[in-house]
């Protein structure tokens, strides 16, 4: 099933002496907040005007008629000199002034160079809006309404990247902008019996790689009717495979009451018969008194989805191929009455008060997101519940964690005293692998053990290293990228001795990189390797004592304009660099790296390690496309090479034709 990885259409650039690629995506940016506070609100907005418009009218792409009531969301960046004329004027106006930029408030904005511009307007009856007395700058346009998909104006592709607009003093900018309809799947979902199941759910799966790992990710969902049919629309054109998961609740039902109707009609039929109690009646047999026990969530039956047409496995599914407003009909179902599994254990190890363990079941495939929690925690005896466990192969990871200190106040859960902390020798880890196939409940057992150390030295290839005597240098491990994320507490950090030597105490087993502060990362050795390009795989079977982490004050910079033909700056493409040895096509690289250009078409790479590379410029980038190793060698037939040293500069102009 392959992947969209950018627009189809691949441009030629000219590198002014040498020859790059095309395609990217517009990544928004947020304005951080903190966790406790809410952010100021302006006492007034001061919106930057000019003498600009932008215009127009949203149609249907099917119709041509025109959308009503679509929202049009205009952003996009203003120079300062525009910003700063609708800026609070005094003696007492700071450099950089906070100006909140909206339609409809907004958290301010710190400008230096630039300032955001968002404003919003609805279409009317004709499907017009406009955005008047606009400063100069470059916009993009984005278009809302619950009948279409999202769109961005001068997009090549549904979901996709939208145009940016350049827009000058005085201009009058028209647009037309086509919004397209979800496309739809329907069909009905039917047992073995041909019988309709209703509230059955369903779900359309895509392949993406956003994690930067290929796996199935849900994006749509509908519940079927009494007729067992289903329909989900809004979907971005595609494929997909289509699976669909009973509802237990009437089986359940059914097979209770039958059991509780049997167990009355064998005690009639084997029962003593007891005289009649009063003169004039029939005789008697005493049979027990069955109620309906209420559903218990913990130990009721679930079922396996089942993948259309009728495969337990999204191997065996047919791939359903919509287009924009396409309606695919007949996607019917026939679902397997297989039981879910559930998982069941105790962790055997006594725990410290105040200390438990988190869980995790990871399968060891990781090929599909599931629905499904994976995590627990187990209660107060130790047990613990993973529910719908599909066949497969998986291991239970353990570590312990704090116990949440909070007492409960008027019904909301009060956190009583600062956090605990675990010291080392609480803790533990656990891993048990289990096999899956299909039994009703599978019991598991985890024990857990003492977690282990990292330990080295960190090395500074500087002019002027840093006094470790003084300073708060520290060291931190972080989970590496992986197929099989398992979720655990945060990463252990290290303050650096006087000597330069550190120990990450409590280290449970995962993939590491090692990364220390005070500088910029030069190097993290373990065994010969780097970690910071092919991370550690850390058993947590022994210490790790050979750690060698070197710190430089050598910061390389690769830097450039991406023009086209004509000598324009393009802004609205993204420069790729990957590394031209493909063992470092990794998700999260360091030898991958992606910068967008600026108005002026100038770009800037920082800290990107010795070695040869390959520079492109690429348009409408999906995420995590940077690390697929198929459009990475597509990439690489196009680029233009550059060769980077230890703190070089390097300049590499490149041309859109």
């Amino acid at each position: 099933m392959p992947l969209v990885r950018s627009s189809l259409s691949i441009f030629a650039v000219t590198a002014l002496s040498l020859g790059a690629l095309v395609t990217a995506q517009v990544v928004p940016l947020s304005t951080p907040q903190t966790r406790d506070t809410q952010p100021p609100q302006p006492a007034e907005r001061r919106v930057p005007v000019g003498s600009a418009s932008i215009s127009g009218t949203v149609v249907s792409s099917d119709t041509g008629r025109p959308v009503r009531g679509a929202q049009v969301r205009l952003t996009g960046q203003i120079a300062a000199n525009a910003a700063l004329a609708s800026a609070p004027r005094g003696a007492g106006a700071p450099a950089s002034v906070s100006v909140a930029i909206g339609a409809r408030g907004g958290t301010p904005v710190q400008m230096t160079g630039a300032a955001s511009v968002s404003r919003m307007v609805v279409t009317d009856a004709s499907g017009e809006f406009s955005f008047p007395r606009l400063p100069a700058g470059q916009f993009t346009v984005a278009v809302f309404q619950n009948q279409f998909l999202q769109t961005s104006y001068g997009q090549r592709r549904p979901g996709g990247q939208g145009a940016v607009l350049q827009l000058a003093d005085g201009q009058q900018m028209k647009l037309r902008v086509p919004m397209s309809r979800g496309a739809v799947i329907s069909g009905v979902v039917m047992g073995p019996d041909g019988e309709p199941q209703r509230s059955a759910q369903v779900r359309a799966w895509r392949h993406d790689m956003s994690s930067g790992f290929k796996r199935l990710s849900s994006t749509g969902f509908a519940q079927t009717d009494d007729r067992g049919i289903y329909r989900m629309f809004g979907l971005q054109p595609g494929d997909y495979v289509v699976s669909a998961t009973p509802n237990p609740s009437d089986t359940i039902s059914a097979e209770r009451t039958a059991a509780q109707a049997d167990v009355v009609e064998r005690a009639i039929v084997t029962g003593q018969i007891l005289p009649p109690s009063a003169p004039g009646l029939p005789p008697t047999v005493a049979v027990p008194n069955v109620t309906q026990a209420p559903a218990d969530f913990m130990t009721q039956p679930t079922y396996l989805a089942t993948y259309a047409p009728s495969s337990l496995l999204p191997s065996g599914a047919t791939t359903i191929s919509v287009g924009g407003g396409e309606e695919r009909t007949g996607v019917d179902i026939v679902v397997q009455f297989t039981q879910a599994s559930t998982v069941q254990g105790v962790v055997a190890t006594p725990l410290d008060p105040g200390v438990t363990v988190q869980l995790s079941l990871v399968s060891d495939e990781g090929t599909i997101d599931s629905p499904q929690a994976i995590s627990a925690r187990p209660d107060n005896t130790g047990k613990f519940t993973f529910r719908t466990v599909a066949p497969g192969k998986y291991t239970v990871f353990a570590q312990t964690v704090t116990a949440p200190n909070v007492t409960i106040v008027n019904g909301q859960s009060v956190q009583q005293g600062p956090p605990p902390v675990l010291h080392d020798a609480q803790k533990m880890w656990g891993k048990t692998q289990i096999t899956v196939a299909g039994e009703p409940l599978i019991a598991v057992n985890v024990v857990l053990q003492p977690s282990r150390s990292i330990s080295g030295v960190v090395v500074f290839e500087m002019a002027k290293p840093p006094d470790l005597r003084g300073s708060r240098l520290s060291v931190t491990i972080g989970p590496a990228p992986s197929p099989q994320p398992v979720y655990f507490s945060a990463p252990t950090q290290a303050l650096v001795g006087p000597d330069g030597r550190f120990t990450l105490a409590g280290v449970s087993p995962g993939r590491y990189v090692i990364r220390a502060n005070g500088g910029q990362m030069k190097s993290s050795v373990v065994g010969g390797q780097d970690t910071l390009d092919f991370p550690i795989d850390f058993t947590g079977d022994r210490d790790v004592t050979d750690a060698v982490v070197t710190l430089t004050d050598q910061v390389s910079e690769l830097s450039g304009t991406l023009t086209d033909s004509t000598g324009k700056p393009v802004p609205d493409h993204m420069i790729l660099v990957i590394a031209s040895d493909s063992r470092y096509w990794l998700p999260g690289s360091r030898r991958i790296a992606m910068s967008r250009p600026g108005p002026d078409g100038r770009y800037l790479i920082r800290a990107l390690p010795p070695g040869s590379y390959m520079v492109a410029a690429v348009f409408d980038l999906e995420p995590g496309a940077q690390f697929d190793a198929e459009f990475l060698r597509t990439v690489a037939r196009a680029s233009v090479p550059a060769m980077m040293s230890e703190g070089g500069k390097v300049t590499q102009d490149l041309r859109v034709k």
